[in-house]
């Protein structure tokens, strides 16, 4: 594990809640995102020009972190006849992308048959079984369950879809809150979801760490006060994730679980 030095906070007997994100963190969805993105797509008429990849590294950007902007995206994106792959080497792919959707967004009714079929997809029993935990992420979670942490999950995942798959994979009981983006007035990278996961969990701010791997978890749990950590999954640079405020960056839920367990952190 090649874990990044940074000042660390003070320690507190008091630190005992930990919140996750999901995707890239708990759940290896890169490949069932890129699957439902080719429906919504297709609903609509479209054909989506890339590989999981790098619609999962666009997923990574702040901007896009919500599924109705990232759908969005992809529309614009598609309907310029663009690869998302000659977007991600681009100076500044965000502006480009942000000036795509500008000049050639989809209607709202190209949005509602996306996102349904998007939903559809997603959900489909099938698709649902085929979606494998991250091992690590998964162990990790458990470790640090069996250790005494109070756990939450949060994410801009749908609902549906999180109980759904997290039943089949039995780790529902794990947490004791799952936070979407229905729960809150607006989703990642504002503060709001994880701010209610603290109260669910009744762990202060301050005394929560909050492990994620995109630019909207680290961005969100700063503004929420939490302890920003930083888990690699693709979606976003290690060297990203720690400029945008992460204490730390580990390979996956398990090397930070270990740490705690050393009480190195």
């Amino acid at each position: 594990m090649r874990k990044i030095c940074a000042e660390k906070p003070q320690k507190s007997v008091e630190m005992k809640g930990i919140l996750l994100d999901m995707e890239g963190v708990i759940r290896d969805s890169k490949n069932a995102f890129h699957h439902a993105y080719e429906a919504a797509l297709l609903s609509i008429g479209l054909k989506l020009k890339s590989y999981p990849a790098a619609t999962w590294k666009l997923r990574g950007f702040a901007e896009l972190s919500h599924q109705e902007h990232f759908l969005k995206a992809l529309f614009a994106i598609t309907k310029n006849g663009e690869d998302v792959s000659r977007i991600l080497w681009k100076k500044y792919p965000m502006e480009y992308v942000k000036e795509l959707v500008k000049n050639n967004g989809p209607t709202k009714s190209e949005m509602e048959k996306m996102e349904e079929a998007y939903m559809k997809a997603l959900t489909h029993p099938s698709v649902l079984k085929r979606i494998p935990p991250v091992r690590a992420g998964k162990k990790g979670a458990k470790m640090l369950k069996d250790a005494g942490f109070k756990l939450g999950i949060v994410t801009n995942a749908k609902r549906d879809y999180n109980i759904a798959w997290m039943t089949d994979r039995e780790i529902l009981n794990m947490f004791e809150t799952i936070i979407t983006s229905e729960d809150a007035a607006e989703p990642k990278p504002a503060p709001d979801m994880i701010l209610k996961g603290c109260e669910k969990i009744k762990s202060k701010p301050k005394d929560t760490y909050y492990l994620g791997d995109s630019e909207a978890d680290i961005i969100a749990a700063k503004a929420a006060g939490c302890i920003p950590i930083g888990i690699v999954s693709d979606a976003t640079e290690r060297a990203k994730l720690k400029q945008l405020g992460a204490v730390e960056v580990y390979d996956s839920v398990t090397d930070f679980a270990l740490q705690m367990k050393k009480g190195k952190f």
